[in-house]
């Protein structure tokens, strides 16, 4: 069965993780990693069977070696948190063969990252059949900061400067210009992201196609589809007949916790649209029609003005005060004067409110990733005893015939093995700084769900003021149509 995986990361030192670590366990060489002071060694690594180190034409002779090369990348970024590369890894087909594999992922990289004049190093694995379940598969190492035409390090990003509405720079209360951290490059970007995807896609079904093989791989995404802005976990048949038995699981919880967050994402987004797409049409038509805009502060005092006159009772007199004290709240604390001022407080929230989807997208991806390494670590220690019992026999045939009669057991163990050296790259495992960032993780959803509540309040408040701006619209137009009876009528006399 074709399978669809492509899936980027980056190594970063803020990690732990280092780009000739990295490197060296792609490529099964023996890296010395200056910036450390340490050797990585993966000479006795199986499965490498082809690499490859593609870089563009004005790239000076020095960087042909992945030593100097991933030492120097290592060298130039000074920061003790630096991203260095990004670490892609995409599926080979079963349906064809090494040499047709082979030559659709040259072609693949080359037309879509070296014509971009990026560097990559790849190779080509695939594990011992013996020693798991077969999965051909591609690692690629791209360094983030890009390469300048003359041959040195470009860099990775430029400053944007804010400017107020008379073009000066704004300064920030420690007294340095506010600027914004602009990419120098768009390969970080979502969108080149879902390119590469399609493009992978593209190239295998065209591949299948002319072999007349029927099967396909889908790049599209659950939010490309219109499905939920966050993808589940996959469940699996365990799981789910426990959730379908009524027993909670911690997959079933995490999946529950994604759709409803989706759902409120969704409706939270829709509502914050819909409300800055009115207040602008709202200013526009009044501009044209040349309608008076009050301030809010006249227009929420003469709303509730308006509704206590009315209210009968003093149950809807004190509501009354206390709606008309929170929006005053409201405004004052964001400091808001005026529509236009609600506008843009508006399209602001709208911004954030979409960014939530984005950020709790990448959080949860992390999560899932973590979590799924500390399940395969529970795997891999359950049937670690099981693998090493195979070596005490002396005897082939005995060795053999115990491989058999565990070959489910021991193949539960190479696939455990096989996805923590994927999920490690190299370094040395560090379990409790993985549990230290998984916490973290958790907590930053818990801050990300207190701005969907700031933002949820900035659309309840905008509504609000949105029913008083229609009231005083349609008030207005009672009066002119007033006035235009009364002219007729002495018009008539």
């Amino acid at each position: 069965m074709a399978l669809y995986h492509f899936h980027v990361t980056q190594v970063s030192r803020g990690k732990g993780q280092s780009a000739t670590a990295a490197d060296a366990y792609i490529t099964g060489e023996r890296i010395h990693d200056d910036y450390y002071g340490k050797i990585h060694d993966y000479t006795k690594k199986e499965g490498v069977i082809f690499k490859e180190l593609l870089l563009p034409d004005y790239a000076p002779e020095r960087l042909r070696d992945r030593e100097t090369l991933f030492n120097e990348l290592e060298r130039i970024e000074k920061h003790p948190k630096a991203q260095l590369c990004y670490n892609f890894n995409f599926a080979l087909q079963n349906e064809l063969t090494y040499e047709e594999n082979l030559e659709l992922a040259q072609r693949f990289i080359k037309e879509n990252f070296l014509a971009k004049g990026m560097i990559v190093d790849y190779a080509v694995h695939n594990p011992d059949r013996d020693g798991g379940i077969p999965n051909p598969h591609v690692h690629m190492l791209i360094p983030i900061r890009p390469l300048n035409k003359d041959g040195t390090w470009g860099e990775k990003q430029r400053r944007e400067y804010l400017i107020d509405e008379n073009g000066e720079r704004i300064k920030k209360p420690n007294g340095k210009y506010a600027f914004n951290a602009v990419p120098t490059t768009d390969w970080g970007s979502p969108e080149m992201l879902n390119v590469w995807r399609k493009a992978y896609a593209d190239i295998f079904n065209k591949a299948f196609e002319d072999k007349g093989l029927s099967c396909r791989i889908d790049n599209r995404s659950y939010a490309e589809q219109g499905l939920d802005i966050l993808p589940t976990v996959h469940e699996g048949p365990h799981v789910r007949a426990m959730e379908a038995k009524g027993i909670r699981t911690e997959i079933g919880d995490e999946n529950r916790r994604i759709k409803a967050f989706n759902e409120m994402i969704t409706k939270l987004s829709t509502n914050l649209q819909d409300l800055f797409e009115w207040l602008s049409d709202f200013l526009k038509s009044c501009h044209k029609q040349k309608i008076y805009v009050p301030s809010l502060g006249e227009l929420v005092s003469d709303y509730y003005s308006k509704r206590n006159d009315n209210a009968w009772s003093r149950k809807g007199k004190t509501n009354n005060l206390k709606a008309h004290a929170k929006t005053i709240l409201f405004l004052t604390q964001n400091n808001i004067s005026s529509m236009e001022g609600l506008t843009s407080f508006v399209r602001k929230a709208y911004r954030d409110s979409d960014e939530l989807s984005t950020d709790i997208s990448h959080i949860d991806d992390r999560i899932k990733d973590i979590k799924k390494a500390f399940r395969y670590l529970e795997m891999y220690k359950k049937y670690k005893p099981v693998y090493d019992k195979q070596f005490a026999f002396k005897l082939k045939r005995n060795q053999q015939k115990y491989k058999d009669e565990h070959s489910n057991e021991l193949n539960q163990y190479h696939l455990a093995k096989r996805m923590l050296d994927n999920f490690w790259c190299g370094q040395k495992p560090n379990w409790s700084v993985l549990k230290n960032e998984l916490v973290a993780l958790e907590k930053r959803i818990i801050d990300i769900e207190l701005v969907y509540d700031k933002c949820h309040d900035t659309a309840v408040q905008a509504y609000q003021i949105k029913k008083m701006a229609e009231e005083m619209m349609r008030m207005q137009q009672e009066d002119v149509h007033v006035a235009t009876r009364k002219r007729n009528r002495d018009k008539e006399r």
